[in-house]
């Protein structure tokens, strides 16, 4: 029940990030000002790939091509985490090219989808997670996510 919960917790708060931003105007006739950012817009391709990993009942063409996004997606940033990401998704797609198991592959999609929401929650990757953040940005050490100067947009 608990794993259950966190999952919806996790859910909600990544479709937090994603909602469109709304204003209340003082006129009540004019009712409320809806507007998509490019930090929701990218809060809501994200969750996208995130609930993509998180699906259980679908071919092995329709998980590849959910690997491809995300392996796309984190290879515009060059750090330990997307680098351990990409390497989680070679590796799965590996296995599921050779025929393995559903059950064989449950450990590693659970792996890379904890990765990935790490990936999503932190604002060098996701600049609106950082509105979502419990802790202060400065507070947080994530070592994982040193960006290298190389690679970076």
């Amino acid at each position: 029940i608990n794993a259950e919960y966190m999952g919806e917790k996790t859910k909600a708060g990544l479709a937090a990030m994603a909602a469109h931003k709304v204003w209340k105007h003082d006129n009540p006739e004019l009712g409320c000002t809806v507007v998509e950012t490019p930090f929701t817009v990218r809060a809501k391709e994200l969750l996208d790939l995130y609930n993509g990993l998180q699906m259980t009942s679908i071919t092995v063409d329709e998980r590849l091509d959910i690997l491809l996004h995300v392996k796309w997606t984190v290879k515009e940033f060059e750090c330990a985490l997307t680098r351990e990401i990409v390497e989680l998704i070679d590796r799965e797609a590996d296995l599921l090219n050779r025929g393995r198991k559903e059950r064989v592959l449950l450990g590693l999609r659970q792996r890379l989808a904890n990765l990935f929401l790490q990936f999503c929650e932190t604002p060098e990757f996701n600049p609106e997670a950082i509105n979502h953040q419990r802790v202060p940005f400065e507070f947080t050490t994530r070592p994982l996510v040193k960006l290298d100067a190389t690679k970076q947009r």
